[in-house]
């Protein structure tokens, strides 16, 4: 597909969300939330991948609290460059993710593109330390510019997630769940083979699934 096309989409709806004032934001935050922890799947996952949210995006600290205050396991996502290489070139070229158990003592750092990840230390505690494989991952909530009424989901362009479903083998979870904004959804999104559709998407006005 066009891959300019896809630029000048990520331009415009980035923009869109970007322009939200702050109180509609936390409005429409907290609608999300409610709306996703309403579902089925929410309340009968154990573990969740979340993400911590920038850019516009929905804010994500209270999904996480709740998470958390519902005993469920929280991983983030934590960006790894392809073996045998480093830095932030190599990790936008091939790199995929792996995700970290996320409590509320568990420290963070900046990672490689600037967005804050779990950091594994001794004195975080095994536990807290873990990585979770796609395999035992029960729900992905996926962060988005945009998506469409097929499910098509449109990121930042680096493909961090794509490339990490992919390695999937003999496996059809995690369930795969959008967070957005309702300005974020677009009629058709140009998509590649290699892009994964969502299994739903939540925004502050709708749930969609397909």
């Amino acid at each position: 597909m066009n891959t300019q096309s896809k630029a000048a989409l990520r331009r415009a709806l980035r923009a869109a969300r970007r322009s939200i004032k702050p109180s509609q934001a936390r409005q429409a935050a907290l609608a999300a939330t409610d709306a996703l922890t309403s579902t089925r799947r929410w309340r009968q996952a154990r573990t969740v991948a979340l993400f911590l949210s920038g850019d516009g995006e929905i804010h994500t600290d209270e999904l996480i609290a709740r998470a958390q205050a519902a005993g469920k396991r929280v991983y983030l996502p934590v960006i790894r460059p392809p073996r045998g290489r480093a830095g932030r070139r190599a990790a936008l070229a091939g790199g995929t993710l792996v995700f970290r158990r996320f409590t509320p003592t568990t420290p963070l750092r900046r990672g490689l593109l600037g967005i804050d990840e779990p950091v594994a230390t001794p004195a975080a505690g095994r536990r807290a330390q873990a990585i979770c494989s796609l395999a035992h991952l029960d729900l992905m909530v996926m962060p988005l510019v945009g998506f469409d009424h097929a499910g098509n989901r449109l990121g930042m362009g680096a493909g961090f997630y794509d490339r990490t479903l992919g390695q999937r083998r003999g496996f059809r979870g995690p369930y795969r769940v959008g967070l957005a904004h309702e300005c974020q959804r677009v009629e058709a999104l140009p998509h590649d083979p290699w892009d994964w559709q969502l299994d739903a998407c939540v925004t502050d006005q709708h749930i969609y699934t397909w």
